[in-house]
């Protein structure tokens, strides 16, 4: 009913993809992936269900998810650095460079 939902509403679905060995850190790395598609403004669904839950550290990150928006320490400084810079002049022409202490 989800992926009906999501197609009608013209929304992507987003869902991970179990493999053997999958474990926090390729949970992690497909959550970037979901962040990336985020911000570039694409409508995505994020579906995850019971069966996804492999470690229960998933559900940690999850409800980090839900309840602040973020996964503390997804991003390396690097990334973080990479992903400010790639934003940087659109924030200028916002006028929002100086609230984001870029």
């Amino acid at each position: 009913m989800s992926k009906l939902a999501a197609f009608t509403a013209g929304y992507s679905v987003f869902e991970i993809t179990l493999s053997r060995g999958y474990g926090d850190p390729e949970f992690r790395e497909n959550l970037k992936a979901l962040y990336s598609q985020l911000g570039a403004g694409k409508k995505t669904v994020f579906l995850f269900t019971d069966a996804h839950v492999v470690q229960e550290s998933f559900l940690e990150l999850i409800n980090n998810m839900l309840t602040t928006g973020m996964v503390p320490a997804l991003y390396e400084d690097e990334e973080k650095d990479q992903i400010l810079n790639s934003i940087r002049e659109e924030c200028g022409k916002l006028g929002i460079y100086r609230k984001m202490n870029l």
